[in-house]
């Protein structure tokens, strides 16, 4: 097996159990790496590190399987994984039959890097995200049939990350039968969720918790709710049916996006509760807040607009459009949500943005809460930007600034 030596002090970050090896903390070679194999890893004295899989043309060399413990990767060792990551989930969920969907791996945070799985009532969608995960998945799937027990699996693994490991976007059914769509429950509300051909695994499943809250303490019965980016309507519908809006808005780019707010909607019963808007949400927003629209309760839930650090700039100049436009169409003593799910958007500049919209518009507001992904989606404190997803629930004061 290929001997991987890492350079004197770079010990420290994997005995600290930070999941990444990068190239240039490697030392040595026993011999020539074969891209993706299994690797074991030394410190430059030859004592046993970790063990893990390797791309030699990858920034990220290794990525961390096991520490300190010589385990064998093999079927076996997935389905332990499997198994606890499972089990964990089952726990999370066991106060509640009301929710049908949700991650049951997440990458690092599960201590399988490159793999992420969600269960749609019992239809797993997975993505292999890395190339040593992509040699892996044969195991990987024996396990999941194991552990889980699935009516189907689907490989959707269509991000880009792929490309840069060297890899082509794969969408394909690996076990079992894979209906196009699926219905589940989420919070005791149905879901119409687009498997096949839809975005990501089908449904965005990390704001599970914060649909929920948003909900129960930001829209009052009657209240008028404006849900930006509004996907398969998840803020809005829970708005809806459990806050008892009187009225939504719901703004989506997509087409099919819209297709299916609608369909969940309907399958609430709430759809005579709804408008959709199809369009560009700066150009919508625009021109609402130009009509003089008002709403008592509003959630902007864009999708990722720094990808990477040098179009952060650009990226906060475009939240902050989105927010000054939802604050000037916000009553007094009305709430607001505003999202980021991109990594490279911390806490603190997310708080920045939302501060500079506010003094713009002279909105004076109250933050009640700052929350982040599902529980089923946990994050790694080695890996900061694990920490991904992002939200500032605030309240408007209730007088009229003039």
């Amino acid at each position: 097996m290929l001997q991987v030596s890492i350079k004197r002090g770079r010990e420290k970050r994997i005995k600290g159990f930070h999941p990444w090896i990068y190239k240039k903390d490697i030392l040595s070679f026993s011999r020539r790496p074969k891209p993706g194999e299994i690797c074991i890893v030394r410190d430059y004295k030859g004592a046993f590190l970790a063990k893990g899989y390797i791309n030699p043309d990858s920034y990220i060399a290794i990525r961390v399987l096991t520490y300190r413990k010589d385990e064998e990767i093999d079927l076996e060792f997935f389905v332990r994984r499997i198994r606890e990551a499972f089990a964990y989930r089952k726990k999370l969920l066991s106060d509640t039959n009301e929710t049908t969907a949700f991650r049951l791996i997440h990458s690092e945070a599960d201590y399988l890097p490159g793999l992420v799985v969600d269960s749609y009532d019992g239809y797993l969608v997975a993505q292999f995200t890395t190339l040593g995960m992509e040699i892996l998945k044969p195991l990987v799937v024996k396990a999941l049939v194991e552990v889980v027990q699935p009516k189907g699996i689907y490989e959707k693994s269509t991000v880009q990350t792929r490309e840069l490991e060297g890899l082509p976007l794969c969408e394909q059914k690996l076990y079992g039968e894979i209906p196009e769509k699926v219905t589940v429950l989420e919070n005791g509300i149905k879901f119409r969720v687009q498997i096949i051909g839809g975005q990501k695994t089908g449904y965005f499943l990390d704001q599970r918790e914060n649909k929920l809250l948003f909900a129960r303490e930001f829209v009052d019965e009657g209240d008028r709710v404006l849900d930006a980016f509004c996907h398969l309507g998840g803020f809005g519908i829970h708005a809806a049916v459990i806050g008892k809006a009187g009225s939504v808005v719901a703004v989506d780019s997509s087409e099919m996006a819209l297709e299916l707010a609608k369909e969940n909607a309907e399958i609430n019963g709430v759809v005579d509760r709804f408008t959709f808007v199809k369009g560009d949400c700066f150009k919508v927003l625009k021109k609402m807040q130009k009509d003089g629209e008002m709403f008592d309760s509003i959630v902007i839930d864009p999708p990722a607009f720094a990808k990477s650090r040098t179009v952060v700039e650009q990226a906060k100049r475009g939240y902050k459009e989105l927010f000054l436009r939802g604050l000037k169409m916000l009553k007094p003593g009305g709430k607001i949500v505003v999202c980021s799910c991109s990594h490279h958007i911390t806490p603190p500049i997310l708080e920045e943005i939302l501060l500079s919209a506010a003094l713009d518009t002279r909105t004076p507001l109250r933050v009640l809460y700052i929350t982040y992904q599902a529980k089923d989606h946990p994050f790694v404190l080695q890996i900061p930007e694990s920490r991904y997803l992002k939200c500032i629930f605030a309240r408007r004061f209730e007088w009229e600034v003039k």
